[in-house]
Parts: C-alpha cells; sequence; structure tokens
C-alpha cells in the first residue's frame, strides 16, 4: 500500500513539471513570442533586448481580437476588452521567461523563492 502510495504522488509530481516546463520548451524551441501558463493564470514571453516583455504581450493580445482599454487602467492593472468580456492583466502575471535566446533564471527560479 505505502509503495502505491509513492508511486501515485511520483506520478503527480512528473505530471506538474511536465506541465509546467511544456510552455518554457515551447517559447525556447518555436517561433512563438507568448504562451499561457497551464497550471496558472500567468502569460509567458520571449523577449529581445530592444522590445519590452509588455509591448510584446500586447501584440499578442491584439492578435487574439483583445483591445486594451486604457482609460480603465488601474495602476499595474490592465484592462483589455472583446466582444463585450472584460480581462484584467497585472503586470506580475506576464513574466519574460527568454531573453535574447537565453533563459531567464531569475524569472524561473522567482516562483519557487516566495
Amino acid at each position: 500500500m505505502k509503495y502505491k502510495v509513492i508511486k501515485l504522488l511520483i506520478g503527480i509530481l512528473l505530471i506538474v513539471f511536465v506541465l509546467y516546463v511544456y510552455p518554457i520548451g515551447k517559447l525556447m524551441f518555436s517561433n512563438v513570442q507568448v504562451t499561457k501558463a497551464i497550471l496558472w493564470d500567468e502569460y509567458y514571453v520571449k523577449a529581445s533586448c530592444n522590445r519590452y516583455e509588455y509591448d510584446i504581450f500586447c501584440d499578442y493580445m491584439k492578435g487574439k481580437g483583445w483591445i486594451e482599454n486604457k482609460s480603465a487602467r488601474l495602476g499595474g492593472l490592465h484592462i483589455f476588452e472583446r466582444k463585450g468580456e472584460t480581462k484584467g492583466i497585472t503586470n506580475t502575471d506576464v513574466k519574460t521567461i527568454v531573453v535574447n535566446g537565453k533563459l531567464n533564471f531569475q524569472a524561473l527560479t522567482h516562483r519557487f523563492m516566495k
């Protein structure tokens, strides 16, 4: 019985790890500039030295049909609207994971060091 529980816990940990790493791999090994995390409500960005992460994210949202309502912005909360729907994205919901083709380890480790 104890062996089955340990096996189950290891399986769950492996699944969570894969779901966490998949979007990061998608950024590293494809031309995708922005991807959404699977396990929580965050967006990962591939940035270069000449563009800010939020500009890249805004282009991504425009491509999905969302328009930023700058008059409704509340500090770090950016409001996007599409077909009567409203979505709020804070500055901390957008993480730069890849910078100039290299992993941003500071952003990766920040999640586990809180």
